[in-house]
């Protein structure tokens, strides 16, 4: 079974010391629109367009699932859920080599890495560069941080393979959805296990 929560940063390196990299994203789990108006607001995701909730998973190169949060409301972002489950300035990444997306930005000023491995993002609009673009140099970088990250949407594919998480969840218990999710990796895990 994936970690749901590491007390102490020497309880994270035992569990992960197995992986030669640590890639970090988010996933979004659909759910029906809550009837009150202060609970969508909180469950509403700008960019998945509807209400869900939300879960930051750490795998490696075998889509193998280190660890799993536990879900947030869909308003909440990638890089905030990173900062509530890993207190910065703790040396959590000091050993290892690690992979984000772009919804991480500015992570390399609040955690020390191995090797940090994040895109360019495009710069902003403005009156002295109205219409920003990336170098060359940078989107081809940007294609082989792609290429490298991959796998962690592969194994965020593989959990989902149970209609739960892919289809709009109608649970209203937060502790039992908790626990699906969790055991979602848990069974892809195993299965991982019997291949390896």
């Amino acid at each position: 079974m994936p970690k749901r929560k590491f007390e102490t940063v020497a309880e994270f390196e035992a569990h992960v010391s197995q992986a030669e990299e640590l890639i970090f994203d988010g996933t979004e789990n659909a759910v029906e629109r809550p009837k009150k108006a202060d609970n969508q607001k909180g469950k509403y995701s700008g960019k998945k367009k509807t209400h869900t909730d939300i879960a930051l998973v750490l795998t490696d190169r075998r889509t193998w699932f280190y660890y799993v949060s536990m879900l947030y409301a869909g308003s909440q972002v990638d890089m905030g859920i990173l900062k509530k489950e890993f207190p910065p300035h703790q040396g959590w990444f000091r050993l290892f080599k690690v992979l984000f997306d772009l919804g991480f930005i500015g992570v390399d000023k609040l955690y020390e890495f191995r090797e940090l491995i994040i895109g360019f993002r495009k710069p902003r609009r403005s009156k002295k560069n109205p219409e920003p673009e990336l170098t060359d140099a940078q989107k081809a970088y940007n294609k082989i941080v792609s290429s490298q990250r991959i796998y962690v949407e592969h194994a965020i594919g593989k959990m989902k393979i149970f209609r739960i998480l892919k289809n709009r969840c109608r649970l209203k218990c937060a502790d039992t959805k908790n626990k699906i999710i969790g055991v979602c990796a848990g069974l892809w895990n195993h299965k991982l296990s019997l291949k390896y």
